[in-house]
């Protein structure tokens, strides 16, 4: 997984880079046109496009009983049952091609989410850092009482003020440092324990313009599978180390709906994706 991960990440750093300045609805607007076709496609090859259409009619059909014999109790509750079972038969229908899509469609929304879920600190922005130590002592049993702060450090490039001193708090084994933006880029963070250093990703926006919404990665964390598969902005930290996670705080994003409201990209997506596989579906020759 970390192999298919550190591959995305180059693969969409590289697509979308020439979007960084632009309008966020752009991009998510081409990535919405290029996983509805992959879903015509998928539907194309994967479903019995004869079956849907066939259940298809008898749905219309049933409809039309429900109106017309509207008076007759009986024949209304047996359309409507006729109605449910073939609800069911078109979901079993389509199960096949949406088990084929789940996995390319996690991994594209939450790359993009790392490019479009969040807002990049600006000059001036305070933020914090904290780090999840793992819970365990020398020997591998579970921590029960508080521990003395451990021995960990933290360096931060030029451009990135910290604060504080980390705050250790020994119920949840976290420290925490309060960092402050001085100059806009992409930097990194050093956290330092155990003789082990570990790196960590944190943009700031530059408030002149440039490359706004470029990748960045509010939490980095050990290499568990569903960990890998949900925040693979950053490399994971390695499985049996004493750093469980890193994190990063940025605030939620929301884009422009094409100047008409704001929302987060994630609904623009699943709506524009919905609305233009629904619009190519007879070019594709697919019934949906």
């Amino acid at each position: 997984m970390s192999l298919v991960n550190d591959w995305l990440r180059v693969v969409f750093d590289a697509a979308l880079r020439p979007f960084a300045a632009l309008p966020p609805i752009v991009p998510v607007t081409l990535a919405a046109l290029v996983s509805g076709i992959f879903a015509l496609l998928v539907y194309r090859w994967t479903s019995n496009q004869e079956a849907l259409a066939a259940v298809k009619r008898r749905l219309f059909a049933h409809l039309l009983e429900v109106r017309l014999f509207n008076d007759d109790l009986r024949a209304v509750l047996a359309a409507q049952l006729r109605l449910l079972r073939e609800n069911l038969t078109y979901l079993r229908l389509n199960l096949a091609p949406l088990l084929w899509m789940i996995v390319p469609f996690i991994l594209l929304i939450a790359q993009l989410q790392f490019h479009y879920g969040y807002d990049g600190l600006e000059v001036g922005d305070r933020t914090l850092l904290v780090v999840d130590l793992a819970a365990t002592d020398p020997e591998g049993a579970a921590a029960v009482e508080p521990v003395p702060r451990p021995a960990v450090e933290l360096d931060a490039p030029p451009g990135v003020a910290v604060e504080t001193d980390g705050v250790w708090i020994p119920s949840l084994r976290q420290i925490v440092w309060r960092l402050r933006a001085e100059e806009p880029g992409d930097v990194e963070l050093t956290v330092r324990t155990g003789g082990v250093a570990f790196a960590k990703s944190l943009f700031v926006a530059d408030p002149e313009g440039g490359a706004r919404w470029v990748r960045r990665s509010p939490t980095r964390r050990r290499a568990a599978i569903l960990d890998q598969l949900l925040y693979p902005a950053e490399p994971s930290l390695p499985r049996d180390g004493p750093v469980e996670r890193i994190d990063v705080q940025y605030a939620a994003a929301s884009i422009s709906f094409f100047g008409l409201f704001d929302v987060h990209w994630l609904i623009a997506f699943l709506v524009l994706s919905i609305a233009l596989a629904f619009a190519l579906r007879k070019r594709f020759g697919v019934t949906l």
